[in-house]
């Protein structure tokens, strides 16, 4: 019986969606090995069609950032509203996103893209403590996403006042000074899962982020590897 193997594409800043902050080049291609393990995984920076043409991609993995001006994030232009049209036409035909760390201070100029994550990044009021050794709590140790997940633990940032949406169901939370922030989380429609983990290389030499990762990428995508329909005749 031939499997159909669902395809994975990592899109990462390198022009528009970059910033001065994060190496998205290592940070993408971190991403790429996790996922490749598994699945047919495709790296492409942040060109229009990297994003607005999917056909045949299951899984969009968005590691961008807001841009190299934050006060001065890009704004519209019709060639990024098409892209950005095209693939809100993908996720309504069953296209899955994962977003990461920067993916929730991304795309400020896609109006639609908070409620795809399901939450975002607030110039002004979201920050993160100095990175350094972070843990990080599970929420829903029954989500398949935290399968094999007692906590998680990395050399990372830890993403606080993060605005989520209502529905959003919590998967990973840590301490701030005794509030507790949760910095991953699914949407409510199950179709986009977003972890604020993965600042840099550093943040990658982590066995339990990494596991949380491929937990997210395998429940997204966990009705797409069926058997092809037989040739007729």
């Amino acid at each position: 019986m031939n499997i159909v193997t669902p395809r994975v594409r990592v899109l990462t800043g390198d022009q528009r969606y970059a910033d001065p902050w994060h190496p998205f080049a290592e940070t993408g291609a971190a991403l790429r090995d996790w996922l490749a393990e598994a699945y047919p995984v495709e790296l492409r920076t942040d060109e229009p069609d990297a994003l607005g043409e999917l056909a045949g991609i299951d899984l969009l993995v968005v590691n961008c950032g807001i841009g190299a001006d934050p006060a001065n994030p890009p704004a519209a232009n019709a060639e990024w509203d098409a892209a950005f049209a095209a693939c809100e036409r993908w996720l309504a035909d069953g296209g899955r996103v994962l977003g990461v760390h920067t993916a929730a201070n991304t795309f400020a100029d896609w109006p639609a893209w908070r409620g795809i994550l399901g939450g975002r990044w607030i110039r002004g009021t979201s920050m993160h403590p100095p990175r350094g050794p972070s843990r990080f709590r599970v929420l829903a140790p029954d989500h398949p996403t935290l399968a094999g997940l007692t906590e998680v633990e990395a050399e990372d940032e830890r993403y606080s006042l993060l605005s989520r949406d209502s529905g959003t169901v919590p998967l990973l939370d840590h301490d701030l000074d005794g509030s507790a922030e949760v910095m991953a989380w699914a949407s409510a429609d199950g179709r986009a899962v977003y972890s604020g983990l993965g600042h840099d290389a550093r943040a990658y030499d982590s066995p339990t982020a990494k596991r949380f990762v491929t937990n997210a990428a395998r429940w997204l995508l966990g009705d797409r590897e069926v058997s092809p329909p037989a040739s007729p005749g």
